[in-house]
């Protein structure tokens, strides 16, 4: 299949929004009090990087709804695996070498309860996501010549998982037992974006930009309001199964793909979205070497917050020349069998 420079522009995106969505965690802006235009430009930031995580899940139901169960398929989760394991115990050992680090059992334990690397959290749920893969697209591809089926079952995904963060503010009206089901839902949206990408493609970029600001403006107030002169309130509706960064995400890349490449970034987009997961598990390193760096010369939490911008490159460009690097080095026994098979 041809390399779609649309697709790596997404989780390019993503990634640059993961590194950036943790500055907010690690600048210690959870713990400000929100009564400042400083505060309030950082939860209209905050709104557009939460879709990070989404629009990944979102680019691997685009790219995988068309995959059968196989030996061949079920074994491709093995790199993943090899880079978590791997980027774990590197994280570990540097940070044991600067006497950071826990003890090795603990290390080891921790690679199973996904607490080695901080943020492997993602793994624990790809690799569930990774097997359910070929079931959901057995549902994907049971009945699709059936009108409106796609819509029916993004419809009934969202209903469950996103729905229930607007429709019970105000109490209960419809089940939230499912809304930790979200990644299937944004599984099942990208399987949409691609099944119906050409017929999404003929939305004016006038009105997707004109929805994305109103959408932005109008939840950036209402997350503002719910924490206005206390800390951020993380409620399910600014989650990750809320549905203010359902709609975000799917602005956000309908917005994305109407966006020309030039042809110089096409390299750099391409290595950076082949390096998503080793970048993001890598910078649970960097993270604490740039923010231990940054609390102690910028001690003052206003201040520190302020030099977002300054940081926040730091932060990304330390984890992406890192992660790129590590991201070779364990592919190199992968690369080597498939140019085995080749020859």
């Amino acid at each position: 299949m041809k390399r779609n420079s649309s697709i790596d522009l997404m989780k390019s995106c993503a990634i640059f929004f993961v590194i950036s969505v943790h500055f907010l965690l690690n600048s210690g802006f959870y713990d400000m009090t929100i009564h400042s235009t400083l505060a309030i430009f950082w939860i209209g930031i905050r709104t557009i990087l939460i879709t990070c995580v989404p629009l990944f899940l979102v680019a691997t139901g685009f790219l995988m709804n068309r995959k059968e169960l196989s030996a061949q398929y079920v074994l491709g989760i093995v790199p993943v695996i090899i880079s978590y394991i791997g980027i774990s115990l590197l994280v570990w050992g540097v940070l044991s070498l600067v006497g950071k680090g826990s003890d090795f059992s603990t290390a080891i334990n921790g690679i199973f309860d996904y607490s080695t690397d901080s943020y492997s959290w993602y793994v624990e749920m790809y690799l569930g996501l990774y097997l359910f893969i070929p079931l959901l697209n057995i549902i994907w591809n049971y009945k699709k010549e059936i009108k409106n089926y796609h819509l029916y079952i993004v419809f009934i995904a969202s209903l469950l998982t996103f729905l229930p963060s607007l429709l019970n503010s105000f109490g209960k009206v419809i089940p939230d037992y499912w809304q930790i089901c979200y990644p299937v839902s944004y599984y099942f949206i990208g399987a949409y974006l691609y099944t119906y990408q050409n017929e999404i493609k003929k939305i004016s970029i006038g009105k997707l930009v004109t929805a994305f600001l109103s959408a932005l403006t109008i939840f950036t107030l209402t997350d503002t309001f719910a924490s206005w002169n206390q800390e951020f309130q993380w409620l399910d509706h600014n989650d990750y199964f809320g549905y203010q960064t359902a709609i975000m995400t799917v602005l956000v890349i309908a917005i994305l793909w109407r966006t020309p490449i030039p042809k110089w970034s096409v390299r750099l987009l391409k290595a950076l979205s082949t390096a998503t997961l080793t970048i993001y598990l890598i910078s649970d390193l960097t993270d604490q070497f740039v923010y231990g760096f940054f609390k102690h010369e910028i001690p003052n939490l206003s201040q520190r917050v302020i030099a977002g911008p300054i940081i926040i490159p730091v932060a990304f460009t330390s984890a992406a020349l890192l992660g790129i690097f590590v991201g070779k080095v364990l592919n190199i026994p992968f690369k080597r069998k498939k140019e085995r098979k080749e020859n």
